[in-house]
């Protein structure tokens, strides 16, 4: 009789669940009361995760905040299964009858015991959270919720998800929706299901598809028709393709960005070198200075005037500036100015503050790694193709980079400053009889080289690691640049920044970062036999 009893109240719960199924899938009226109690009954029942899979499609609808509040209780140990008065929801102040979420007249919460999830159910709830919170507002929730749905694709409703991909507009979480879904159906029985999953795959390229189609060949190719193998095959070779050239992208994009930092880096160091001659070995502490002004900006900032936060590297771009132009001034005045016919000296000099810089830093703020909090809008990046990422901070390091090689140029070609400098540059002693303060010019270009080799350390707080030795490597590329580029040449610095940072790029990734510092050298040795002056050559003092 027992399990006569049993059986009438599955079979009706079926019924009941194929009318709400029918409610929800149309998009019609809300549902009924009588609707709501079977579905509920249902969660609690031996088709706990049937009743659940409807609860999402149902949040999904018109009935998302009863069907919402539903799945919490079920989450946080709320929702009650009564066998006298119904399903209800254990609230802070009082009893809530779950089909309506009305006060229940008569009841207290202690007077029953919340319903306690299954292994199974609790799995299905953590799910179905991952579903409803891909229509939330905020953009990082839908994102780990599209993660999670991926990952758990065979447990997904394939109609909450299909929705929630009509309407998504980020690039990033409809690809994973359209993977969850194309996953699904390359499991489906039906040939026309698999051949739209497989089409599905192939209009979104990526790694995790290309991955995903060849484990399906290789597990199922005895047991699919040929016309889904066909379909698979063509979908793979075509995925190849935009993966190669999305590769290719790649290297360019990183060579491009690469070549910014070398342009920034060696921006300052060529107009030094080129106008005074001087080997400036302190020129990486120089950077490292500019990083961490951007560092003390950072904290203040954050101490005191927090709103203002994510704009703190714009703050820091002028102040890093300012700090390393003084300090360079300061150093031509006391150091260099004494040493321009002595080079060794000059030399030995710079080495000796650099090294004092060094000491400095790690005395004021320790030789471990600082910590940077990375500006909202520099986190992330942008999706532009399959296999071809691009992220924020890159493009501001290539921005800036632009930005501050154009402004240098205008400084140098178009102002009196300018003139002055390339007039002391090209003809000191010609200069010097017109009347040209040729002692101040190499002061303020001393400082406008340190500035900017402040400004490089700005950039590279967003890249790579900050500490008092940063500096050491960068002042070895920066040479290199300055080099090949020739002594004093803008263009020169630019270009060979460029084609340096594209041939790094190219030959890393094949064959390590050594091989392709090596072949760099190469290069250079080669150049500069044919060149001794470099790419652009200027005239230097005499």
């Amino acid at each position: 009789m027992k399990n006569f009893s049993t059986m009438k109240h599955f079979w009706r719960f079926l019924v009941a669940t194929a009318l709400v199924a029918l409610t929800v899938q149309a998009n019609a009226a809300p549902l009924s009361s009588a609707q709501r109690l079977s579905l509920l009954n249902g969660l609690c029942g031996p088709e706990q995760v049937t009743a659940l899979n409807l609860l999402v499609e149902a949040a999904a609808s018109e009935e998302r905040v009863w069907a919402s509040r539903i799945i919490e209780s079920l989450s946080n140990g709320t929702f009650i299964c009564s066998s006298e008065r119904g399903p209800l929801i254990s609230g802070s102040d009082a009893v809530l009858d779950a089909a309506t979420l009305a006060p229940a007249v008569g009841v207290a919460a202690s007077e029953e015991l919340p319903l306690v999830p299954t292994i199974v159910l609790r799995r299905a709830l953590s799910i179905v959270t991952a579903q409803l919170d891909l229509t939330s507002p905020d953009l990082k929730t839908r994102r780990a919720a599209a993660t999670q749905v991926n990952d758990s694709f065979a447990s997904l409703n394939p109609t909450v998800v299909a929705r929630a991909l009509a309407a998504e507009k980020d690039t990033e979480i409809k690809a994973s929706l359209l993977m969850a879904l194309a996953k699904r159906g390359l499991q489906s029985d039906v040939p026309s299901e698999r051949l739209k999953a497989i089409a599905a795959i192939a209009e979104v390229p990526s790694e995790a598809g290309r991955t995903l189609l060849i484990n399906y060949l290789d597990s199922k190719i005895d047991t699919l028709d040929a016309e889904s193998v066909s379909a698979a095959r063509s979908a793979l070779q075509s995925i190849n393709d935009m993966l190669r050239l999305g590769h290719v992208a790649s290297v360019i994009f990183s060579g491009l960005s690469y070549g910014s930092i070398l342009l920034i880096s060696a921006l300052g160091l060529s107009i030094v070198f080129g106008l005074l001659g001087v080997i400036n070995l302190a020129h990486g502490e120089f950077i490292m200075i500019g990083a961490y002004s951007t560092y003390v900006v950072e904290q203040l900032m954050q101490s005191y005037v927090p709103g203002l936060f994510d704009a703190y590297i714009f703050v820091a771009i002028p102040v890093a500036f300012l700090i390393c132009a003084l300090l360079g001034v300061v150093l031509e005045v006391c150091v260099i100015r004494h040493l321009y016919t002595r080079p060794l000296e000059t030399l030995l000099a710079t080495w000796a503050v650099s090294i004092a810089l060094i000491k400095l830093v790690q005395l004021t703020f320790g030789s471990q790694n600082v910590e940077f909090i990375t500006p909202e809008f520099l986190n992330g990046g942008m999706r532009v193709f399959a296999g071809f990422f691009i992220t924020w901070n890159r493009i501001f390091a290539i921005a800036l980079a632009l930005l501050i090689f154009g402004m240098t140029y205008f400084l140098i070609k178009r102002t009196r400053f300018g003139l002055l400098v390339r007039a002391t540059t090209q003809r000191r002693d010609t200069a010097r009889s017109l009347g040209v303060a040729a002692e101040s010019i190499d002061r303020l270009a001393f400082g406008l080289g340190a500035g900017l080799a402040g400004l490089a350390g700005v950039v590279l707080t967003q890249i790579t690691s900050v500490n008092p030795s940063m500096g050491t490597s960068f002042v070895i590329d920066a040479f290199m640049v300055v080099v090949l580029g020739g002594a004093g040449s803008l263009v020169g610095t630019a270009v060979s920044s460029l084609f340096l940072g594209q041939i790094n790029q190219f030959i890393e990734p094949l064959y390590g970062a050594v091989a392709a510092k090596v072949t760099v050298l190469l290069l250079i040795v080669l150049i500069i036999q044919r060149r001794p002056q470099g790419l652009f050559a200027l005239k230097t003092r005499t």
